[in-house]
């Protein structure tokens, strides 16, 4: 299909997130973002910030890494590991990576760290290095289930999608009733077979007595619940922004992909940024988003270029 120079520059600059009237709502902190197409609006919660009670367990964590004389090796890295999770809420990625890397090099049993530190590889698109530190956090401990989500992420983004189909489908069968599994599996599928992916969402059966709110995203993309309505629903029993954040940060990511699925790529590039604009940064919908948005644009600036370069040799004969 043939894109134009100036259609791929519209998709390129299509997001300019606006606040606008408040939602009447018991929760005052939640908003509508106009698209700047039509009349659409979107529900958003105010971005998370950094927390006092983070700052205190951060002063905390510190001065225990710092005694020498009752603290060893062992709880020291997993300390070190706790205050990687605390700077990764904070959005200190260097801090964080450093924390998760001493940990390991004090404990390299410590599984939790070489996953985490595998995140921050593929964000840092150090693929081999993610892998090696997914494959260590499996071998090292039969908890480390999300290992096999990061390692099908990180194998879908090099195009090794028979291995990335492998894990998320291992990953899927570790817990059917997981409604995240369930996306998650989507998502990586539709890579291969779109129609296959979406047939697999469909047959899905959910228990009746589960409330968990990711199923109604799947209710939105197979087709059993509008996307107006899930919105106008999205803060049922909310209490705090920080909840609708992250409700907000998780529905945002999944049916972005959706719509990209659905040829609506300007509509998925500006869920991704409603994703990332919530700065819930200890979710992975946040850091994915930030990865999906950096690929998107690499490939939009490369066709750009392409486009371009057929032009000036257009001109030029």
């Amino acid at each position: 299909m043939q894109i134009s120079l100036k259609a791929l520059f519209l998709v390129f600059s299509v997001v300019t997130l606006t606040a606008c009237s408040s939602f009447n709502n018991e929760n005052d902190s939640y908003t509508l973002a106009a698209t700047g197409q039509g009349n659409s609006v979107f529900p958003i919660a105010t971005p998370i910030q950094v927390t006092y009670q983070d700052e205190v367990k951060l002063l905390r964590l510190t001065q225990l890494i710092s005694d020498k004389e009752n603290i060893d090796d062992k709880q020291r890295a997993v300390l070190l590991y706790e205050r990687g999770l605390i700077y990764d809420r904070m959005g200190l990625s260097a801090h964080s990576r450093y924390d998760f890397t001493q940990s390991i090099n004090l404990d390299p049993t410590l599984a939790e760290s070489y996953n985490s530190l595998g995140v921050y590889l593929l964000m840092g698109e150090a693929y081999d290095e993610a892998f090696d530190a997914f494959d260590s956090a499996i071998e090292l401990s039969e908890n480390m289930q999300y290992s096999y989500l990061h390692r099908a992420i990180g194998l879908s983004l090099v195009g090794r999608l028979d291995g990335a189909q492998q894990d998320i489908e291992h990953f899927y069968d570790l817990d059917k009733s997981d409604p995240y599994r369930v996306l998650w599996r989507y998502i990586i599928n539709s890579q291969v077979d779109l129609a296959a992916a979406q047939t697999q969402l469909d047959n899905v059966q959910k228990a009746d007595d589960d409330k968990r709110f990711a199923w109604a995203i799947v209710e939105v993309i197979n087709g059993d619940l509008s996307e107006e309505d899930f919105f106008d629903n999205i803060a049922n029993g909310i209490q705090t922004n920080e909840e609708l954040a992250q409700r907000l940060c998780e529905a945002y990511y999944y049916l972005a992909h959706w719509h990209m699925n659905n040829n609506a790529l300007d509509k998925g590039i500006y869920y991704l940024k409603l994703s990332a604009a919530t700065n819930v940064k200890d979710f992975i919908e946040y850091k994915y988003s930030l990865i999906d948005l950096n690929n998107i644009q690499k490939k939009l600036q490369a066709q750009v270029a392409k486009v371009q370069q057929v032009k000036e040799q257009g001109t030029a004969q």
